[in-house]
């Protein structure tokens, strides 16, 4: 049977089929190349790098779902183009008010640290940059593997960085939770004010840290901003745990510490020194003060086994820090360098000057070798000063000599010489 038809109805009937499903098709079509294009990649570079702060390349990019991406072959870099950290996925999550990062494994190396930390101190003091809340999510954080250094357990990462009412801080803890936790959290600073009596022009940083599980020496430098010669000195195997709690203010910190280094390389640590010694030390920090970046109080154990030390330092302890000559001071052979079984100590600095102790079952020996005391304790204290002597450069007492021992003598106790006789 012929169905009469109209030209008009076939008209609309073939527009609403382009409409309703030609053109989504190519619009998806179109999206979808879009989204696998390069222009697309670098777009969502520039949007990270705005996010971020920091200069980066992605690899490519996946959409998850709305919100959400999933950045490959990322690489950060440093302001000279350097690679500083390479991630082979990250899943990057934005809301109006969050940022949410996240990455099955970091190869935390010093470097790595120095730049997070730097991150996250510029999204602490720089709150008309950074306007969002972030978290950062590690689910494996492994260490370098140096020769000689200790073996430390992988472990994850949770870091959350928080703002409310002009206060920011930062927060990272172990995963599985445990004790180790570093928060760091800024506030104007009070009384602070701008010139024209406005807002709080300088800020406050509060540091509460626990690190329980040790961590290499090179990773805590990193983390507290120090040189990488100060991590160096301590040798590759040296291992780091302990507590702080800090405020800075006006450019200078006050606080508390205690905890310990291990596996000292004395070698290492000495290796620009004017007297090179040998041998593994312990130090273990029961309490330090420090206010106004000078410290206050100071009590500290060390030991060290299984070394050699030049006969000139011997010398420099028994005049410079008060030590008693014990009956294996001075070697048959006059030997230049000697060798010794063990060090231990006690030491403490306060106003009152250094004491140094040997432990009670010693009978006042510091160092021995064959048995023999090389080292006994001082009978009484001595100016705290007097630490700078051993640095200073041969033939240039009294201190300050150097920028050295200046630089050291600006961080002791204050008055410590009037009290020590």
């Amino acid at each position: 049977m012929f169905i009469e038809q109209s030209a008009g109805r076939i008209r609309l009937a073939r527009t609403l089929f382009v409409l309703a499903g030609v053109l989504p098709c190519a619009l998806l079509v179109g999206l979808a190349g879009w989204r696998h294009s390069a222009r697309h990649r670098e777009a969502v570079e520039r949007q990270c790098e705005s996010l971020l702060g920091v200069p980066l390349e992605i690899g490519g990019v996946r959409h998850l779902r709305p919100g959400a991406l999933r950045l490959e072959e990322i690489r950060l870099l440093s302001a000279t183009g350097e690679t500083i950290l390479a991630l082979p996925a990250l899943d990057v999550e934005e809301s109006a008010a969050e940022l949410r990062l996240a990455t099955r494994r970091l190869e935390c190396t010093p470097q790595v640290v120095r730049a997070l930390v730097e991150l996250a101190g510029t999204w602490l003091g720089e709150p008309e940059r950074f306007s969002k809340a972030w978290v950062v999510d590690v689910a494996e954080l492994a260490w370098p593997a140096e020769r000689g250094a200790a073996a430390v357990r992988p472990l994850g990462i949770h870091a959350e960085g928080a703002l409310a009412d002009g206060a920011r801080a930062v927060r990272v803890r172990r995963e599985p939770e445990g004790r180790d936790e570093i928060r760091v959290q800024s506030m104007p600073s009070a009384g602070a004010r701008d010139a024209a009596g406005g807002e709080a022009a300088g800020r406050r940083l509060e540091l509460h840290a626990i690190v329980d599980e040790p961590l290499p020496v090179a990773i805590v430098a990193a983390l507290m901003r120090l040189p990488p010669a100060v991590a160096a000195a301590a040798g590759p195997a040296a291992i780091v745990q302990g507590g702080i709690d800090a405020v800075l203010e006006g450019e200078q910190w006050s606080g508390t510490l205690s905890g310990s280094i291990g596996r000292i390389d004395l070698a290492a640590l000495t290796a620009r020194a004017v007297h090179r010694l040998t041998g593994e030390a312990d130090l273990e920090v029961g309490t330090l003060a420090f206010e106004q970046g000078r410290l206050v109080f100071c009590e500290a154990g060390m030991t060290a086994v299984a070394g050699r030390v030049p006969q000139e330092f011997l010398n420099a302890i028994v005049n410079v820090l008060a030590c008693r000559t014990g009956p294996a001071f001075r070697s048959l052979a006059a030997e230049p360098l000697r060798s010794y079984d063990d060090v231990a100590c006690r030491v403490r600095i306060d106003g009152r000057g250094l004491a140094i102790r040997a432990p009670g079952d010693r009978a006042g020996a510091v160092m021995r070798s064959q048995g023999l005391a090389i080292l006994e304790e001082p009978l009484e204290p001595v100016p705290a000063e007097r630490l700078a002597w051993l640095v200073a450069p041969p033939g240039r007492v009294p201190v300050p000599a150097s920028d050295a021992t200046a630089w050291l003598i600006s961080r002791l106790p204050s008055g410590s010489s009037a009290g020590a006789t």
